[in-house]
């Protein structure tokens, strides 16, 4: 008994005289402005995106003749006669002056009214498919946030789900899966960083590193607004083109940020003429010097 309470003792004396360890104050994680996550998209910002398709049905029209369209990422779209339907007729399509689309594969944004018996959607935007691509996946909003980060992943976008008013940021975008050509995608690219941003429709691909863990989006499809130039001004005082982006792989006549990543084709674009193109925008000119190198990488 008297053995433990010596033990006890010597433990407590030990205790009392041991030098207090210096713990090394560490200050909270400093959070950027630019990396708080933004306010939501609203739904005014989102909504009233279609997708169609021609009536092929024979019978007289209007009956017959017209369209189809539905609301993208919506199962059931109200109709001109307030019914949910998964698709609506509509016997006209009023363009607003723009050119109608040659194919079924553009996105429209407008509002459908009724005329007569039948429905009219007005479309006030035209937004171009970048390819023959079917698309697959849900349908974003996507523009560029402007940051760039020293570690991966970094919320280098924000996506929009059209037709809703679910936003965030994501860990960047890989249009490569759309199959689009590549002025096309340095158009994309350039979208992006302006205030209408691109239309997507794809699916999200976890990613990982060392700043944690976030999604990107992987595209099967994207579509740049038609009569909407990315970069031009149009007409007289057109800025000229120039070669931007991290590794040059951009043509725009603003500077116009990317990823880093670094891929054997940006070297074909050293040499390659940024130039305006035949529509009015910035592009790489298709020479057979550069479609060769480019299928050789």
């Amino acid at each position: 008994m008297i053995f433990r309470i010596s033990l006890l003792a010597a433990v407590v004396a030990s205790l009392a005289f041991t030098p207090m360890v210096n713990y090394k104050h560490v200050e909270p994680p400093r959070v950027s402005p630019t990396m708080v996550e933004a306010a939501p998209d609203t739904l005014a910002s989102t909504s009233s995106f279609y997708s169609f398709r021609h009536d092929l049905r024979k019978c007289a029209s209007p009956r017959c003749g017209g369209f189809f369209v539905k609301l993208v990422n919506q199962t059931r779209t109200r109709c001109a006669d307030k019914r949910l339907q998964p698709e609506c007729y509509v016997a006209n399509i009023d363009w607003g002056g723009q050119p109608e689309p040659d194919n079924d594969r553009d996105l429209l944004r407008g509002t459908m009214r009724k005329q007569g018996e039948f429905g009219l959607l007005r479309v006030t935007e035209i937004w171009k498919a970048a390819s023959d691509n079917k698309p697959a996946g849900m349908f974003f909003r996507v523009r560029d946030r402007g940051i760039r980060c020293i570690a991966a992943p970094c919320p280098t976008h924000r996506e929009a789900q059209l037709n809703s008013a679910v936003s965030r940021n994501i860990a960047g975008i890989d249009l490569s899966g759309a199959g689009a050509a590549d002025n096309v995608l340095s158009e994309a690219n350039a979208a992006m960083t302006a205030t209408d941003g691109l239309l997507v429709s794809g699916n999200h691909s976890p990613v990982s590193g060392p700043a944690g863990r976030s999604q990107m989006l992987k595209a099967t499809q994207f579509y740049v607004r038609v009569g909407k130039s990315t970069g031009s001004t149009g007409g007289v005082g057109q800025k000229p083109c120039k070669k931007t982006g991290c590794s040059g792989q951009v043509c725009s006549d603003q500077e116009v940020m990317t990823t880093c990543e670094y891929r054997t084709e940006y070297e074909c674009y050293k040499k390659a003429a940024c130039e305006r193109q035949a529509n009015g925008d910035c592009g790489f000119t298709q020479t057979p010097e550069l479609v060769a190198c480019l299928k050789g990488k």
